[in-house]
């Protein structure tokens, strides 16, 4: 059967368009209707709003922009890119410009929803004026799109949920095992053609994606993590207060991804924060997957994309520390659909244009640290763009402008961009993002962002030639050099430096030979402007293992994930050609060097890897665990219900300051804000008149969790709680959580 595809919908008719559009506006209003008089359906009103604010603005705007045949998954990537960045904005136009118009709450149901409303309503109506002749529906054949691996692959985020759920009620984390090792196989299928059509990657990837998110991210029911607690606070702040009081100063202030997307989607879907941060925020970020699987699609072939694609969303800061940055999720969504962008030739330049432009300030708007590094990215990549282009020394000027010359590099025209002289990154793109995120970090929040980067780069000046290449101010070599507590975590330190070994062979490959990559009849074709990009994150990744408090600033684990959004595929491609070079240098070996082998090796190596990663092989063999999903004995920014209501307390008797250890510092702040603190590992730094909160690790083991900075170096240390509650009062306890005076 036959069915218009809805996931094009910008291709249909304007009437049909039309009526799904405002059809879905109309559901919306109904559910607040039914939801007034009592007759409201359970999560009714959460799926139609989520669909509503994720879908609708965005499909409006590319029917307005006459956006058209460019495929399902990139039309629904554009769309949802484009409804995040309305939310975001048109937020940020209410809160400024209704409180002049007295309404003095903004940020509440009525102004937002009537807002979004107008906005759609004008947005179709410019839609049918601009585009009313286009009508090329395509059409859906549900016997080929709905096959089995559809409902197979549908099950792995079905299997996450249960499986938190019983981990989350019971401690039982059988069907967590279950599924990371259902997930561990995939790859193994990718690698037989045969075993699954192409036509599914897409789909497969996102499941899997989506399912190692949910995994983690449903794992209590609050939220856990470092930063994560005071995205939660601010964003609860401006719920509370229904308006943002954009002069806080606060670096997270700053960001529309946490102070305007949290609390819009939280209203209108009627749903709290904490859901919006564990479940609305890792669906954002799971739209990496197919993201990522496109940009790479689009320079090479099917398992190239699928691997590189899996390699990325298997390591391991995708599912444990990015949850942890809500901002971050946001931000690097828009960083993969400014790279899928920028390698697109087929849209029309203005049209591009446009789209780039908004993604671009979104990511200013959305984490302030990815902005600054894209910024570096940016400049860099335009240097070797022009020097390739236009070169001082010819003989110079000729190999590099090989490297990113289409024509000299000999691909097949079924690779050739049809545009490939044309740039996206080019100076006025590069100075408009730069003007516009210098001056929201200028004027938003006091200058917090701003004074951050300037503080920062200060220590960096400061340290660059005492500190160059020491382990005590450079967080990534201490890292890289630091032994492993036991021999299996070594291995899987092992497992992570081959990895890295192939992404550098990868680019080297490139370097030395950018004619025609063959493997077996299938190309590679590297985009231009994408090389140049993965060139200078390749740099900043090393930059992050030399210089001083380079990669501490941002986190290395992070600094190193976000280089991987361009150096994924340079893993993929480095094994292929660790092959192809083998094989031409044990021409006589009895080994089999083929590219099919290739595929294999490179499938199985991935199946070893998301084990490690995930930790299933240290739970596992009784290993030291690292997953807070598969065993809850680890001591991390993980909390229950008693802790949670221990704080609650604490934040109903009043502002007095509060002390406790690391991991529960964080959990106060996202209730009381600035007035939690950490412990100080020197006693009499303790002041009197405050509070000391224990949660329940410190209640069963007696013991704090502190941590001591040797410069760029963090130190976890524990230490006996007698000596910092002695001499107080205990006057709060509820078995899991204490509270002393």
């Amino acid at each position: 059967m036959k069915i218009r595809d809805p996931f094009r919908l910008n291709d249909w008719g304007i009437v049909s368009f039309l009526g799904v559009v405002l059809g879905v506006q109309l559901l919306l209003w109904a559910t607040l209707v039914l939801e007034e008089n009592g007759a409201g359906v359970p999560l009714l009103r959460q799926v139609v709003g989520f669909l509503y604010l994720t879908w609708i603005p965005g499909i409006v705007l590319l029917r307005i922009l006459r956006v058209h045949a460019i495929g399902a998954i990139e039309t629904t990537l554009y769309a949802c890119g484009l409804s995040i960045s309305s939310v975001m904005f048109l937020g940020f136009v209410v809160n400024t410009v209704y409180p002049v118009l007295d309404i003095l709450k903004p940020i509440s149901e009525g102004p937002l929803l009537i807002t979004m409303t107008v906005f759609v309503f004008i947005g179709a109506v410019i839609a049918y004026i601009v585009d009313h002749d286009y009508n090329q529906p395509e059409f859906l054949n549900t016997d080929e799109s709905l096959g089995w691996p559809v409902f197979l692959f549908s099950l792995l985020p079905i299997l996450a949920i249960f499986g938190t759920w019983l981990v989350n009620n019971y401690r039982i984390n059988t069907l967590l095992f279950v599924l990371l090792a259902a997930i561990a196989i995939v790859p193994a299928l990718v690698a037989f053609r045969q075993a699954i059509p192409e036509r599914y990657y897409p789909f497969m990837i996102w499941t899997v994606a989506l399912a190692l998110l949910f995994h983690t991210s449903l794992i209590s029911n609050h939220i856990w993590g470092y930063d994560i607690n005071q995205e939660f606070y601010i964003a609860n702040l401006v719920v509370n207060n229904a308006a943002w009081d954009f002069s806080i100063y606060s670096n997270v202030n700053a960001m529309l991804s946490i102070v305007m997307l949290a609390p819009v989607y939280s209203i209108v879907c009627n749903l709290d924060i904490v859901w919006i941060f564990k479940i609305v925020y890792p669906l954002f970020f799971s739209l990496m997957a197919p993201a990522m699987y496109m940009v790479i699609r689009r320079q090479s072939y099917d398992r190239v994309a699928f691997f590189g694609t899996f390699f990325f969303i298997s390591m391991f800061v995708f599912y444990t520390e990015m949850l942890q940055v809500a901002r971050q999720e946001i931000a690097e969504f828009f960083l993969v659909m400014i790279a899928l962008l920028i390698i697109n030739k087929d849209l029309n330049k203005m049209k591009k244009y446009i789209i780039l432009i908004v993604f671009s300030f979104s990511l200013a708007v959305s984490h302030y640290g990815l902005s600054y590094l894209f910024m570096i990215a940016l400049l860099l990549a335009m240097v070797i763009l022009i020097f390739s282009e236009i070169g001082t020394v010819n003989r110079l000027k000729d190999r590099v402008s090989m490297i990113f010359d289409w024509e000299k590099r000999g691909y097949a025209p079924n690779f050739r961009p049809r545009h490939a002289g044309e740039r996206a990154i080019t100076l006025d793109f590069v100075l408009l993002f730069f003007i516009f995120a210098l001056s929201w970090y200028m004027f938003i929040s006091s200058s917090s962002a701003l004074n951050s980067i300037t503080g920062l780069a200060v220590q960096f000046s400061n340290n660059m030639v005492s500190g160059f290449l020491s382990t005590e101010t450079t967080e990534g070599l201490s890292i890289i050099v630091t032994e492993a507590a036991t021999p299996l975590h070594q291995l899987g330190k092992y497992v992570q430096l081959v990895t890295q070994f192939f992404i550098f062979f990868g680019i080297l490959s490139l370097l030395l030979k950018p004619q025609k990559m063959d493997f077996g009849g299938e190309y590679f074709s590297i985009d231009r402007e994408y090389f140049a990009l993965s060139l200078v994150n390749f740099a900043l990744a090393a930059a992050g293992v030399v210089l001083p408090f380079f990669s501490s600033a941002l986190n290395t684990t992070r600094l190193y994930q976000i280089t991987l959004i361009f150096l994924a595929p340079f893993f993929v491609i480095g094994v292929f050609e660790a092959f192809r070079f083998l094989r031409r240098f044990l021409q006589r070996t009895s080994l089999d060097l083929s590219s099919d082998t290739a595929v294999r090796v490179t499938s199985v190596f991935l199946c070893v890897f998301v084990l490690f990663n995930t930790g299933f092989i240290y739970s596992a063999l009784g290993d030291d665990p690292t997953s807070i999903a598969l065993d809850d004995r680890i001591d991390y920014p993980r909390f229950n219900s008693q802790e949670i209501a221990g704080s609650e307390w604490l934040h109903a008797v009043g502002n007095r300051t509060i002390h406790c250890d690391t991991p529960r510092a964080v959990m106060l702040e996202g209730f009381v804000g600035t007035t939690a603190r950490k412990i100080p590992t020197d006693l009499t730094q303790l002041r009197r008149n405050t509070y000391v909160y224990l949660g329940t690790f410190n209640v069963l083991s007696e013991r704090l969790s502190l941590l001591q900075l040797n410069k760029a170096a963090r130190v976890k240390v524990y230490s006996d709680i007698g000596p910092y509650t002695v001499k107080r009062d205990m006057v709060y306890d509820n078995g899991g959580a204490r509270v002393y005076e």
